[in-house]
């Protein structure tokens, strides 16, 4: 893929996801100044949409793929067929769409990657459900609709609202890579694109306050609810969780938590249905490799994307492996060659790594049209063929091929050299390598990041080793090109020592600036980052035990995950915000609006310290923050039902009956009975305009009563339940 296709494919999808603007905030609300929707206009039959005209078949084939894997309304089939979508024959990494009125493009038959850029050119099809008023055009001056814009900051506030039936939708989209208030972009494009992939085309998975822009789009779907679908998922054969994987998000639910869910029972034999599908689309990814790979041979580019190639040529091993008679019936040129050269990488390995380097090298010498798949082999094997100085063939090849052999005979004979010296002496290994990097260049990722792999994959404790015996400054600087490779090298309490996070260390500056590299240069996987997270919280509790205030003033206005702080060492962090009132109100004002707001902070401190939180809320109220209040209380709301799925949750009914009953004994009945009301209010307001679900208040009102069941005081517990009852309209 030519290097203008790559800029293009970028510029596609990044400019559909523009930071979007607040529209209403909690606080409007509460001060009696909510927005008004405009009620529903009369309902009137949707006019369908024509197919384009100038749909190609490998293009129809692809759409009638999506429409039997996520079953769309049949206006939403209608739609998809009106696209303008393109097959980018000879670019097999480019999915690209410039939106409703203009086209899209798709370099293979994937049924995500297809399914994701017809999300992105979806917006613009239907009217939004009850807002007429939201219009598709957009404006002069702007990038984006006014619909759209709407539609960007409804998905902001279902990532803050409290924990519900969509909270595994919800944490899916918190564990993105580098998200935060600052970085919106990878949740907002997420649901623009992937709605399809995340649901199965559910709109019952479909949160309430992003209904309304899918109502003509999607049916209801195979499952009632997210429980009902992670139960099915945790259902399936570990072949049948491969297939789901092929085109549902659920294999990216975080499930630990729910160990067992009970399953849905989806009316059709959805995994049969999607296997034939999915078995077409596979096939026709090797047919297409065949029929185009002339339009992949040519010079090499120094700015290919490797990984993309490496990517691509696995795949086609690996749907070899699933399909190894496909390519053999068809007599059109390079089909027998790719044959041959699948055949060869699907067998399984054997020997050792230099073992195997020495049969591919001989199979180079019987097939050198061989050489063009090399970036499908193990990195230790190709260190071991380039290590040894066997020629490779002549002449022109995939055009990603012969940049990315020559960068490994250079790596190789490095890595080689790096781990020789580091072996006997780390010291010296750690010398040449600070040389290679120096001359290298940081800015040069895709180099670093190669080197890093042939390193740990050559020899995993030699290179731990010598990364360890790097300076501080030098390991730092590499945070930002392979934040993934330090992390897959080093453990948690050698990376942190590199970073300067120690119990110990005296620098509170230091120790502030690997905090945020640590947090701000996540690997891209959460769950790899979590060891490395928890040795931090492990080093701040520590920290705290000998000096809370410090603590504080290091945690105030830096990037620190104070949320998972308070869950991981809800000890220490009691401590930390008990220290100062003034940097404990400052802890949980200033934290990152999106991915945990206020009121989600004060929601975990409830069950790490009750009095401590209530203590807290009725300072927030005497300040004047009355939607920090109203919202701290509304996220208990669905603590009883949640409890219920799964008692893994870091959730405590009796601990929210001491909160409840703290602030009934400290702030007195008529104080509790206001602000409880004002929540009320406040979500009574969201249900009526679909904002959360409807069962919202009664889920509410079961969890506060239960909740203050527990309690021993007699009177306190009366107390609670009479004004409970009161809020909710009951007595």
């Amino acid at each position: 893929m030519s290097a203008a296709a790559l800029i293009l494919l970028v510029t596609a999808c990044s400019d559909a996801t523009a930071t979007p603007s607040p529209i209403a905030t909690p606080n409007d609300v509460i001060q009696g100044t909510t927005p008004t929707i405009p009620p529903a206009t009369r309902w009137t039959p949707l006019v369908l949409p024509t197919p384009h005209p100038d749909t190609a078949p490998w293009v129809t084939e692809r759409i009638d793929a999506i429409v039997a894997l996520y079953q769309p309304t049949k206006a939403g089939e209608a739609l998809l067929r009106s696209l303008d979508l393109r097959q980018m024959e000879g670019e097999p990494g480019f999915f690209g769409s410039y939106g409703f009125t203009e086209w899209a493009g798709v370099g293979e038959a994937s049924p995500i990657g297809v399914a994701h850029e017809l999300g992105h050119s979806y917006w613009g099809g239907f009217k939004v459900a009850g807002r007429p008023d939201l219009s598709w055009a957009i404006p002069s001056g702007s990038t984006l609709s006014p619909a759209l814009e709407s539609y960007h900051q409804d998905v902001l506030t279902f990532i803050t609202q409290p924990p519900d039936d969509f909270e595994l939708l919800r944490q899916r989209l918190r564990n993105l890579p580098d998200v935060s208030s600052d970085n919106p972009e990878p949740i907002i494009h997420n649901m623009e694109a992937d709605v399809l992939y995340n649901t199965a085309g559910s709109l019952n998975l479909v949160p309430p306050v992003l209904r309304k822009y899918w109502a003509d789009f999607l049916q209801a779907g195979r499952f009632d609810d997210w429980y009902g679908a992670a139960g099915w998922f945790q259902s399936l054969s570990q072949d049948d969780v491969s297939l789901a994987g092929k085109w549902l998000g659920f294999e990216h639910l975080d499930l630990r938590q729910y160990p067992s869910l009970d399953p849905a029972t989806p009316a059709e034999a959805i995994l049969l249905a999607a296997q034939r599908v999915i078995e077409t689309e596979e096939k026709e990814r090797l047919l297409d490799l065949a029929y185009q790979f002339d339009l992949l041979i040519g010079y090499p580019h120094n700015d290919e994307d490797f990984e993309f190639w490496r990517r691509y040529l696995r795949d086609k091993v690996t749907l070899y492996r699933d399909h190894p008679a496909h390519l053999a019936v068809f007599s059109i040129p390079r089909a027998e060659q790719i044959d041959s050269a699948l055949r060869f990488l699907a067998a399984p390995a054997t020997g050792s790594p230099a073992q195997q380097a020495q049969r591919l090298a001989d199979r180079l010498v019987e097939e050198p049209f061989l050489v063009n798949f090399l970036p499908a082999v193990d990195n230790q094997v190709l260190v071991e063929l380039f290590s040894s100085g066997t020629a490779l063939p002549k002449g022109k090849t995939l055009q990603a091929t012969a940049s990315f052999v020559e960068r490994l005979k250079i790596f190789g004979a490095k890595v080689d050299s790096v781990l020789r010296a580091g072996r006997s002496d780390p010291t010296a290994g750690a010398a040449e390598l600070e040389s290679f990097i120096a001359d290298t260049g940081l800015d040069q990722k895709e180099d670093i990041k190669l080197f890093f792999d042939l390193l740990r994959d050559r020899d995993p404790e030699a290179a731990k080793d010598v990364t360890f015996a790097m300076s501080n400054e030098t390991v730092r600087g590499l945070m930002v090109p392979i934040p993934f490779q330090l992390r897959t090298i080093l453990d948690p309490e050698e990376l942190l020592s590199k970073l300067g996070i120690e119990s110990d260390a005296a620098n509170q500056s230091s120790v502030r600036d690997g905090i945020a590299l640590l947090v701000e240069e996540p690997s891209g996987n959460f769950q790899v980052d979590e060891p490395f997270l928890a040795a931090m919280f492990q080093v701040v509790a520590e920290r705290a035990e000998d000096d809370p205030l410090e603590t504080a003033r290091l945690l105030v206005g830096s990037p620190f995950p104070l949320e998972g702080m308070i869950l991981a060492q809800p000890v220490a962090a009691s401590s930390i915000f008990k220290s100062d009132r003034e940097f404990g109100l400052a802890l949980v004002r200033n934290s990152d609006s999106l991915i945990a707001p206020p009121w989600r902070i004060m929601y975990r401190l409830v069950k790490a310290d009750p009095s401590l939180a209530a203590g807290m809320l009725a300072e927030f109220q005497r300040r004047g923050e009355a939607v920090l209040v109203a919202e701290s209380l509304a996220y208990l709301a669905y603590d009883k039902d949640r409890q219920e799925r799964s008692s893994l949750l870091p959730i405590s009914l009796e601990d929210d009956g001491r909160f409840l009953g703290a602030l009934f004994k400290e702030e007195g009945a008529e104080w509790l009975a206001v602000r409880l009301s004002e929540s009320v209010e406040l979500y009574q307001q969201r249900v009526s305009a679909n904002e959360v679900s409807a069962d919202f208040l009664e889920r509410y009102r079961e969890t506060l009563e239960f909740a203050a069941g527990f309690l021993d005081d007699r009177e306190t517990r009366k107390g609670l339940t009479e004004i409970i009852r009161r809020a909710f309209g009951m007595s």
